[in-house]
């Protein structure tokens, strides 16, 4: 199973329809979009539909409103995942606060199960954070939600991937988390992140097969700073057969983010082959 994740960063009209041309190019198993939009939704949900794919999408949390604030916040982006076999749209997250959930963004998160023929179902979680220097607390409070929501249902083969604005860098050691710009939430921020980037049981794919010593992948480069913010998590049911950045769309300017591409298989599949 081929699962291509990538933040479109909701571009339109030529850059747009270029997207599409290069995602059904691929003709990935499993599609995770990040930064759709009303605008250019149309034309992705009828070229996937066109190609084949069914999918689910957050598109109705984005009508909500956002609370009242100077200077306004508008919901402009959500969460598309589509796939070539049978898909169904699981809940999404949830706040228990009051006020955190009025001051959340839903709409960045869409979870599904996909059932591909012979294997079992799999839960593929599809998030986007809300920027941590404009929303503050509201992005560490999305980290926590997220972690709640794939530690549902823990006996299930599960996906987690997206655009997580995180971490503020990394090497063959480990990650060094954005804590800086929050000195009084620094060790709840922190957790709050590495709750969800070095989850005990589902793990990074692409630092499973990074080779010790070399430079780690470029996904974006906010500002002028290179960061692997976009990732793709897997549970052990799902062994890894390979994990590569498609960083010539970031480089062709077709988004501001590099999709992340992975091909996973069952473990006990891959079990079976080497043992053969």
């Amino acid at each position: 199973m081929r699962i291509l994740s990538w933040n479109i960063g909701g571009r339109l009209g030529a850059v747009g329809l270029e997207q599409i041309e290069a995602v059904l190019g691929r003709a990935p198993d499993v599609l995770a979009l990040q930064g759709v939009s009303k605008g250019n939704y149309p034309n992705w949900s009828e070229s996937l539909t066109g190609a084949g794919y069914s999918f689910v999408s957050a598109l109705e949390l984005v009508e909500a409103p956002y609370p009242e604030m100077a200077p306004p916040i508008l919901r402009r982006y959500f969460n598309l995942t589509a796939a070539l076999h049978p898909i169904e749209a699981l809940p999404g997250l949830s706040f228990e606060d009051p006020k955190r959930a009025a001051t959340a963004f839903p709409e960045l998160y869409v979870a599904a199960s996909v059932s591909v023929a012979g294997a079992q179902a799999v839960d593929v979680h599809n998030a986007e954070l809300p920027l941590g220097e404009a929303l503050g607390v509201i992005k560490m409070h999305h980290f926590e939600a997220i972690r709640r929501r794939i530690d549902e249902y823990s006996d299930r083969p599960r996906i987690l991937c997206g655009d997580f604005k995180a971490p503020h860098a990394e090497d063959d050691e480990g990650l060094e988390v954005w804590t800086a710009g929050h000195p009084n939430l620094r060790e709840e921020w922190e957790a709050a992140e590495r709750a969800v980037l070095e989850h005990p049981v589902l793990r990074d794919v692409y630092r499973e097969r990074h080779e010790a010593g070399t430079p780690f992948a470029v996904s974006c480069i906010p500002r002028g700073m290179p960061h692997r913010y976009d990732r793709i998590l897997a549970s052990p049911e799902l062994e890894t057969v390979r994990c590569d950045y498609v960083d010539e769309w970031l480089t062709q300017k077709l988004s501001d983010h590099a999709a992340v591409e992975v091909e996973l298989v069952p473990a006990t599949v891959a079990g079976e082959a080497e043992a053969r």
